[in-house]
């Protein structure tokens, strides 16, 4: 990697995926967007062949169905473009469900595992606002008057992108301390109680 591209990097990507079926490795849609300087920098979107069943449930969330990934590749045959796009970078998910379908499909692929740095979203706007009674992806992006088409990978990567954003703005916290586990602090243990003290006349012999 040149100088000119390390310069032009993303601060961070996000991906999100759709899935066929319960199955986490039956990825039939894939979302990325990069950002840098708070602004979208870069997206990327494609169907996905997921080699697996589409049940009617998962199309009724996405609206996927197997005639819409007839002739889209396999995620075999787009693991070099993920990978060009997460790899030795900071990728952003809103929950973990993306990061276990991202490496469960490369198992099933038998491709190699993703090398990046994981963030999960959901823990940002846990941490940034914790007054919202969840912070799934529509209630949080509502809240903060993120446009969202709920269950398009490319628009929940967007919102999650913008989560992020918006949390380093409205908490003063850099990307690289969002990176870093909160710690909690401990109580402290309650203090011993006092001893009792002894009765120096009653301690005397044939004192009563």
């Amino acid at each position: 990697m040149t100088a000119t591209q390390i310069a032009d990097a993303p601060d961070f990507v996000v991906i999100d995926v759709e899935t066929a079926c319960s199955r986490v490795s039956s990825i039939c849609q894939i979302g990325i967007v990069g950002f840098r300087d708070g602004r979208i920098q870069f997206e990327y979107e494609t169907l996905v062949d997921p080699r697996d069943r589409f049940s009617s449930f998962n199309t009724r969330i996405h609206g996927i169905a197997a005639a819409h990934v007839v002739g889209r590749p396999c995620f075999a045959e787009v693991h070099e473009a993920v990978c060009g796009h997460l790899a030795g970078r900071i990728t952003v998910a809103h929950s973990h469900f993306d990061k276990g379908a991202v490496a469960a499909a490369c198992r099933v692929h038998d491709r190699a595992m993703v090398d990046t740095v994981w963030l999960d979203s959901v823990r940002v706007a846990r941490r940034a606002w914790p007054e919202l009674p969840n912070h799934k992806l529509n209630v949080v992006s509502r809240h903060l008057g993120i446009p969202l088409q709920h269950h398009d990978a490319l628009s929940d990567a967007r919102a999650a992108g913008m989560i992020v954003v918006k949390a380093i703005d409205h908490t003063g916290l850099s990307l690289a301390e969002w990176l870093t586990p909160v710690t909690r602090r401990r109580r402290a243990p309650p203090p011993p109680p006092p001893p009792v003290a002894s009765d120096p006349v009653a301690a005397l012999p044939g004192s009563a």
